[in-house]
């Protein structure tokens, strides 16, 4: 159906329809969207419930269902966490029986993608290294929501 409906909607535009009434269509999907985006949040919350203390459910069609409960992070004091990070991994590209350096700081500093990326940090990786995301941010109320996978082909 999405496909024929994708189809429809190129046919509708290759027939150069009315701008006007393009734009209340546009609109009118926009408003269904919105709508339908409200109704899955709703279900999926009280999917939290429904799931009690299952994590993951694997569905016979390979679909993946995860619970995941993290904290809004904010406030992040991005210069402080990014030295004890470069510190860490300095300590880390030592070798402890020779006192050798076994990686270059381009290294070092590819490395440091492991544990951010450019617009977050990366928690569980920096919890990995010893370092308490925490202490470097505005820590706000925990959050539980469900995340739906494809299955894997």
């Amino acid at each position: 159906m999405i496909t024929e409906l994708d189809l429809e909607i190129s046919e509708y535009v290759k027939s150069a329809p009315d701008v006007m009434q393009a734009c209340e269509y546009l609109a009118e999907i926009n408003f269904v969207k919105r709508d339908f985006a409200f109704i899955y949040e709703t279900f999926s919350h009280a999917m939290i419930e429904v799931l009690g203390e299952n994590e993951n459910i694997t569905l016979p069609s390979g679909i993946e269902i995860e619970k995941k409960s993290g904290y809004d992070r904010k406030g992040w004091d991005h210069k402080s966490l990014g030295n004890a990070v470069a510190d860490r991994l300095v300590q880390m590209s030592i070798d402890m029986d020779t006192g050798e350096v076994i990686k270059t700081p381009r290294e070092i500093a590819t490395d440091l993608l492991t544990y951010c990326a450019p617009s977050y940090w990366r928690i569980k990786e920096l919890n990995k290294i010893g370092i308490n995301p925490d202490n470097y941010c505005d820590v706000g109320e925990l959050k539980t929501s469900i995340i739906v996978r494809k299955a894997k082909d």
